[in-house]
């Protein structure tokens, strides 16, 4: 027995010693003669990764603010009458356009009349009174403070007159300005009194959009600027106006300024209380370096690329501007004209051969595929060589 356990433990010996030295033979260029220097160079044969990429452009863009807004008329009124009284007619329809001075409510102005008839009444009688005491007068038949004193008549005689003429008019109820009424709220008969309403008149040929900006954008902020807008009622519109005021005060809770844009609207489509979205250009530049957002690739807070040159993949630290559409502004660390990798950067390493393609005119739309393995569900992803590959999720 001790003879077989020595005769195990030799093959096992033996066996040992042969794995290590394979492994230092295998391990060690130089054991091999000549091709040990050959082995140790880096390949130069490793194949181009494939990527789209497309030169860096130089065009216009804008530096915009997004907010929310409302709307509301140019000029907005409600209706009322001055006077107590019963409605005689009306003259308007609801949602009627009047122009500035149209009659809307006409009261009942029976006893206005009387009053003003006996104002004239009182001014014919102080005026001949008067005319008498100073023909009097010039015969000294008469004080001359006694002509003072009718005088004086005739002047109140005169606004009594006036008065009754006002409130005889007050029973006219008439537009303000040009407008389209709302819906009538009194009907004929109704006895109205000061304060109650009888419709309302808004001017909406052309709307103010009230919105607020950050106090950041207050250096470029200025009177005249464009404002797009878009409602929901108007999914595939937008209205387009000018900023036209801005507050004189900054919100210290909210630390944004209002802004108040005038918008054409001569089709009557906008209506007071309307929601907005709102894009406000600040600024536009014609010159600014341009690239596909997609190419970025951010590192904690800084932001890089992969520049194309002599066939090889070069990562550049840049700075951004403002992004617009689907573009980004470099502000730095690229020029235009140069090409720079926008769709295969995460197989891409700094310095590695790429194979360049212009990016394609449109979207392939993902292709359904055999499963792997059975019984998983997988989407093939369009890659730029000449198969799919896929990605399998389960």
């Amino acid at each position: 027995m001790k003879n077989i356990m020595r005769l195990i433990w030799q093959f096992v010996a033996i066996v040992g010693l042969a794995a290590t030295a394979g492994g230092v033979w295998y391990g060690v260029p130089a054991l091999r003669g000549g091709d040990g220097p050959q082995a140790a160079a880096p390949d130069r044969t490793v194949k181009p990764i494939n990527v789209v990429a497309s030169p860096v452009k130089s065009g216009p863009i804008a530096t915009v603010v997004d907010a929310i807004g409302t709307l509301r008329a140019n000029e907005a009124v409600t209706i009322n009458s001055k006077q107590t009284g019963i409605i005689r007619a009306i003259r308007f329809e609801d949602g009627q356009l009047v122009e500035r001075g149209s009659v809307l409510v006409e009261l009942d102005d029976v006893e206005a009349r009387a009053q003003l008839a006996v104002a004239e009444a009182d001014r014919r009688n102080a005026q001949q009174l008067l005319e008498r005491s100073r023909a009097l007068l010039t015969r000294q038949a008469v004080a001359e403070a006694r002509v003072d004193e009718l005088t004086a008549a005739l002047d109140r005689a005169d606004a009594a007159m006036r008065a009754a003429k006002a409130r005889l008019q007050d029973l006219v109820v008439t537009a303000p300005f040009a407008g389209q009424t709302g819906l009538r709220r009194v009907s004929p008969g109704a006895l109205v009194s000061n304060g109650t309403a009888i419709t309302t008149l808004d001017d909406i040929r052309t709307v103010k959009l009230d919105f607020r900006v950050p106090e950041a954008a207050l250096g470029s902020l200025r009177p005249g600027l464009t404002v797009s807008a878009r409602s929901l009622a108007y999914p595939t519109e937008t209205f387009t106006g000018t900023v036209s005021a801005i507050d004189t005060r900054v919100d210290p809770v909210t630390r944004a300024v209002e802004v108040v844009a005038v918008l054409p609207n001569l089709d009557l489509r906008l209506k007071p209380g309307m929601f907005m979205n709102i894009t406000l250009t600040l600024s536009t530049r014609a010159d600014a370096v341009l690239l596909a957002e997609e190419a970025l690739i951010p590192l904690g807070e800084r932001q890089f690329i992969f520049v194309v040159a002599d066939g090889r993949a070069q990562r550049r630290a840049i700075g951004i501007g403002q992004r617009q559409n689907g573009m980004v502004e470099l502000l730095d660390g690229v020029k235009p004209g140069e090409l720079v990798i926008v769709r295969g950067t995460q197989r891409v390493r700094d310095g590695a051969p790429v194979k360049t393609e212009a990016p394609a005119p449109g979207r392939r739309r993902l292709r359904r595929r055999q499963p792997w393995p059975p019984g998983a569900e997988s989407w093939c992803f369009p890659t730029f060589r000449s198969s799919d590959r896929c990605s399998p999720s389960w």
